[in-house]
């Protein structure tokens, strides 16, 4: 498919805007920062995970990711758990009230997204939800792509 670099300008311009919105409404939220909500989605989706991978999904230091576990873990919405394969390392997961937080959490971004995108219809509504949903998958599929592509002594994403 040939791509149109104008669309394709337009795109990367309101992708900047959007990510820059994104993060100002996060940063307006009093429920979760956008870091913690970070841990707790990469945990979730994880199931389980060693604070290290953590910190290198996240590009973090690892002793701040320790720092925000151990307050998730004193909120009891992390527990800590031995490593069966390990024993010295462990591993964190989700509690109960770690699922209820990222719960509330998107019920709240999903109010506020009925309240922002009110004037769109159903039609477009959907539209828009694929759309950006294929381009997530489409830039993760890249990411994993490039970072391969790196390890192999070819550091230029092709």
């Amino acid at each position: 498919m040939t791509k149109n670099r104008n669309e394709l300008r337009k795109l990367a311009r309101g992708t900047l805007k959007l990510v820059k919105e994104f993060k100002h409404a996060q940063d307006r939220r009093s429920d979760l920062d956008r870091v913690t909500f970070e841990i707790l989605m990469l945990i979730k989706s994880r199931e389980q995970i060693r604070l290290t991978d953590i910190a290198q999904e996240l590009q973090m230091n690892p002793s701040s990711i320790t720092r925000r576990i151990h307050n998730l873990k004193q909120l009891g919405q992390v527990s800590v758990i031995s490593d069966p394969n390990d024993l010295r390392s462990s591993l964190t997961r989700l509690t109960e009230t770690g699922e209820a937080v990222l719960l509330d959490f998107f019920e709240r971004s999903v109010d506020g997204l009925a309240h922002i995108l009110q004037e769109w219809d159903d039609d477009e509504l959907g539209a828009l939800a694929d759309s950006v949903t294929r381009y997530a998958d489409s830039m993760g599929k890249w990411r994993a792509t490039s970072a391969n592509s790196e390890e192999g002594g070819n550091n230029n994403g092709e």
